[in-house]
This record gives structure tokens, C-alpha cells and sequence, in this order.
């Protein structure tokens, strides 16, 4: 992987004679043209007006609708689809060398021509996300230092789940942003869980008012509203150069399943779920998650999901992962291989490690996908949990190293909502560098990517840290944390910055209250208005509350 940059201020602080292609670009209304294809992708265009939206909302500055009188040129695209870029790409070896899904700035202070290349959609725009990243906003003013970045990511698979309830269903339009600003982030995929316990059926238009389904939350809407939702926010994704994720689990059921199809009750899963042992449960199994996907697709990836919820107690299914799971696993990934070959379909582990779901069977389940000469022919691996607090979806280094020897590709379901959460924005360093410190055990060939687990808005710092891993997962949590106070806080990025510090459920330091106190009120006082016209403003805000 190829990464450098130039930092302005570092070399302005040894010479201050710097070298005019070192210069910052100060642009003022109207000076900067966007420069795209002849014939530019969805993805292109879009990426394009939210660059133009954040400037026009933070600094009051306008893009050119032309180049004839623009003093600069933003030229976005492809080597594929844009002549300039190609052109420009013959004469920089490191374009040409970029893996997929990477990305070039070129920002030469001498010159009025700046560049953002990506090797594909999803590498414009991470390339632009960045680019937004290292932008200064001042009012009237838009000020871009010199820059010389290459960089593509360390995995292929980088997406988010985001949990279908209502601290996201319930904002539809603030979602469809959110995935638009996940993706400036270098995220290329977005997942859903399409959970059946919360419906009567697949077809019910009715509207709820009952509490259902895993956790036995409220619901008030009916299938159909859910899978409306759900293809406007995948039509959202794939205009961003996203790919779309379906995560099911294996024996969900819908309310009015058959009981005499119904599992022996088992810890955190709904009792209208079926059992695999039961006649005629696998067959109607799979035609209900059959229904789903077909309502839905296209879909890129799969994901057949274990237990919690899922699972059966009865002595059929027991141990769980090889008596019961892999009984639906089995022929559901062969059906939806059937339907759809190019889709990927992942199998998880979550919670197989528990005394009651199998404990030590899923070595089994790893074992026959490993050596056996019936592995079928769509598996793409496993997806293994990221737990180090939770006492047994957490991998321990033995299980971590268990499936290193398995040599089977992997993907991580990181647990960043579940623990210790509370109101306002989570910040937990600690735990971060835990997490990391896990993913970076496993063996770096076989690790392609994941979907950390977010349930509310308040994961957004995290979910920074775990997409900006999967590009570079050795890049501090600092540094994250850094370029998230430079986006967000803008020109009081450093209190901002502080503010993270004091917040960070970690942080030890016996007069916090009193400094979140005093950091929040000086925030409050000099930020520009823009800032707390965005949404996480209101989290911090909330976090800081705790604290009074």
C-alpha cells in the first residue's frame, strides 16, 4: 500500500521562504471549478454536489459553473472514464500502481489544477471524503494545503451495520446522509438485518403497535414499510459506489409461524422461531429468507447469522453449529447461491462459543469448512465476533489462533455499541485499541474487512476508528481522533479535540467534570454556526451533561 503526504505546516516551520508548489490554495467564490467526465458516474456526480454543499454551508463560498473564469480546477474521476486523469496518471507511477478501491490527491500550491483519482467509484469517492478532511473552513474562504497523497485500503470488505430500529429507522433522510458520510470515510458497504420476528408475515400491511422480535422492542410498522426502507437506503449505498449486505438469521421466523415448527425455548431468541429438526421447518426456512432476498436484491454479500438471536435447545439440534445451525446453513447458502452466483455469502460464528450454543462445537464447524471435501462452493468465509468484554462472543487468543490455522478468509462483527454505552458520543480509547489489537492478530492474508455493529448515532467516532483501520489497520486511534476534530470542530479543532480527551470513558483525570465543563462553554462560545448545525454537536452536547 502506498500512502505519503506533505505537510504544509511542518515545512513552512523550518523555511519560511516555502517553496511555491507548498503553498496553501486560498479560494475564495467562485474560483474553483469541478472538473468531471464527459460522461461521469452516479457516484461522481453525487460525490461532487455534497463537496459543493459542505463548502457553500461552512464557508459561504460557491463553486465556478464554469472554467473559463475559475482560478482553479478540481479535476474527479477515474483513469477509465477521464481523459485528463489518464493523461495526468502517465506521467505518476503511483497511480498506476494504486490497489483497488485507492485513491490520489495532487495539490501543487504552484499550480491551478488539482487532482482526485480513484481506481474506482468507491476511490473517488473515499478520495474526496479525504480531501474534505484536509480542507480548512473559514468564513468566506476555503484554504487547501499542498498534498500528495496516495492511498489504498488494506481490505476489501469495509462496511457498516447499521441495527434496524428506531434510533435509525426513525430518521430516513438523516440515514441516507449518514451512509453518504460513512462512504467519504472510505466505507464501501452497507448491511441490514431484515428481522422476521418483528412482522406477522412477509406480507402484512397491517400496522403494529406491540412490542416484538429480538430484545421484544415496539414496532409500529408492517414488512412492507421495512423493505421500502430498506431499498431506498441500498439505492442510497449503490449511488456512493457501495455494495449492499443482508444479514439473516438462520431460523428467524415471523409471529405466526407454525408452532408445531417452533424451537424449545433457547436464551435471546423469540419464541416463534423454528426449529431445524422439525418437519418441514428447513424447507419453509429458507422460502421465507428466499422471499427477502429476492425483494431486495440486487444483494453483494450474505451473511448467515448463528445465535443471539438464533439457536434451539432441543437434543436434535444440540451441539447447535454442526446439529442445528448447519442444517439450514447448509442448503439456504445453497439457495441463495443458486439465485444469485456473484453474491458473496458469509457464515458467522457470534455467541457459538457459549455453553449453550454448542461451546466448543464450533471448532467443528470451522474444521469440516476447513478440510472437508464438501465445503460448498459459495462459502467466502467466516465472520468472527469482536467482543473483549463480553464473556463469550469475545474470541480469546486461542480461538483467534484456531481459526488463523483454519486458513479460511475472514471478516469481523465488531462489538463497538453494546458495551458500556450510555447517552451522548462514545469515546473509549482503550477499548479501541483493544479492538485493534485484536484484529490485527489475525492473520493480515486472511482479514478482509467487516461490519462493526452500530445501534445508535453515538458510534460515530467509532465507526471513523474501525473504516479507517480497514484501510490502515495500524493507524492510531489518535490520529483518527485527530482528523475527526479537524472535520467536525473546524477552526477550534484543538478544543474540540481536548473535549474528546475529557470525554473519553477512560480518562482518569480527577478534575473532568469541572474541564468538560469549561471546554464544552468555550466550544460553545466560539464555534462557527455550522457546527452545531450538525447532528453530532448534539451528542457531544448530551455526553457532556453527564458530567454536570
Amino acid at each position: 500500500m502506498l500512502w505519503f503526504t506533505v505537510d504544509v505546516g511542518l515545512i513552512m516551520a523550518e523555511d519560511a521562504k516555502e517553496p511555491q508548489s507548498m503553498r496553501m490554495l486560498n479560494i475564495g467564490d467562485a474560483e474553483l471549478f469541478v472538473e468531471l467526465s464527459k460522461a461521469p458516474s452516479p457516484a461522481e456526480k453525487r460525490v461532487t454536489e455534497l463537496l459543493a454543499e459542505r463548502i457553500k454551508d461552512r464557508t459561504g463560498v460557491v463553486l465556478a459553473q464554469s472554467s473559463d473564469k475559475a482560478k482553479f480546477r478540481l479535476v474527479i474521476g477515474t483513469v477509465a472514464t477521464h481523459d485528463k486523469v489518464k493523461a495526468f496518471a502517465a506521467i505518476r507511477k503511483e497511480i498506476s500502481e494504486l490497489g483497488p478501491d485507492g485513491y490520489c490527491i495532487a495539490v501543487d500550491g504552484g499550480k491551478s489544477e488539482l487532482y482526485v483519482i480513484g481506481q474506482s467509484d468507491s476511490g473517488v469517492v473515499a478520495g474526496i471524503g479525504r480531501l474534505m478532511r484536509e480542507m480548512r473552513y473559514e468564513e468566506d474562504q476555503l484554504d487547501i494545503p499542498a498534498l500528495q497523497i496516495c492511498e489504498a485500503p488494506q481490505m476489501p470488505n469495509r462496511g457498516m451495520y447499521l441495527w434496524a430500529r428506531k434510533h435509525f429507522f426513525g430518521k430516513p433522510d438523516q440515514v441516507d446522509r449518514y451512509i453518504e458520510e460513512l462512504a467519504l470515510w472510505g466505507c464501501n458497504g452497507i448491511c441490514f438485518w431484515f428481522e422476521m420476528g418483528m412482522f406477522n408475515s412477509f406480507e402484512s400491511t397491517e400496522k403494529l403497535n406491540a412490542n416484538m422480535g429480538y430484545g421484544n422492542h415496539k414496532n409500529t410498522l408492517p414488512a412492507s414499510d421495512y423493505l421500502n426502507m430498506y431499498r431506498r437506503f441500498y439505492k442510497t449505498a449503490r449511488r456512493m459506489g457501495m455494495k449492499t449486505g443482508l444479514l439473516m438469521v438462520v431460523n428467524d421466523a415471523y409471529r405466526t409461524s407454525p408452532k408445531e415448527m417452533r424451537i424449545k425455548p433457547i436464551i435471546g431468541t423469540p419464541n416463534c422461531y423454528l426449529c431445524p429438526s422439525k418437519p418441514g421447518a428447513v424447507e419453509q426456512m429458507i422460502a421465507w429468507q428466499e422471499e427477502v432476498f429476492k425483494a431486495l436484491a440486487p444483494i453483494d454479500i450474505f451473511n448467515i447469522f448463528p445465535a443471539d438471536p438464533g439457536g434451539c435447545s432441543c437434543k436434535e439440534c444440540d451441539p447447535w453449529p454442526t446439529g442445528g445451525f448447519w442444517k439450514v446453513a447448509k442448503p439456504l447458502g445453497d439457495r441463495i447461491h443458486a439465485i444469485s452466483p456473484k453474491t458473496e455469502i458469509w457464515v458467522d460464528t457470534w455467541h457459538l462459543n457459549h455453553p449453550t450454543f454448542g461451546g466448543k462445537d464450533w471448532k467443528h464447524l470451522v474444521d469440516s469448512l476447513d478440510w472437508s471435501k464438501e465445503r460448498p462452493e459459495w462459502f467466502a468465509g467466516f465472520e468472527v465476533a469482536m467482543a473483549p468484554h463480553h464473556k463469550y462472543a469475545g474470541m480469546g487468543s486461542e480461538e483467534r489462533a484456531y481459526y488463523n490455522k483454519a486458513k479460511q478468509p475472514l471478516t469481523v462483527f465488531p462489538d463497538i455499541s453494546m458495551w458500556g454505552n450510555h447517552r451522548g458520543m462514545l469515546v473509549n480509547q482503550n477499548y479501541w485499541k483493544a479492538l485493534q489489537a485484536e484484529l490485527n492478530s489475525y492473520d493480515p492474508e486472511l482479514m478482509k474487512g467487516g461490519w462493526p455493529y452500530a445501534e445508535h448515532w453515538n458510534t460515530d467516532i467509532a465507526n471513523a476508528v474501525f473504516l479507517s483501520w480497514f484501510w490502515n489497520s495500524k493507524k492510531p486511534v489518535g490520529t483518527v481522533l485527530d482528523e475527526y476534530a479537524a472535520l467536525y470542530f473546524g477552526p477550534e479543532a484543538k478544543s474540540g479535540r481536548a473535549l474528546l480527551e475529557l470525554l473519553d470513558d477512560s480518562n482518569k483525570d480527577p478534575n473532568r467534570k469541572q474541564k468538560i465543563q469549561e471546554t464544552l462553554a468555550k466550544l460553545d462560545a466560539s464555534v462557527p454556526e455550522w457546527v452545531k448545525r450538525d447532528w453530532r454537536w448534539g451528542e457531544i452536547v448530551a455526553s457532556c451533561r453527564r458530567f454536570k
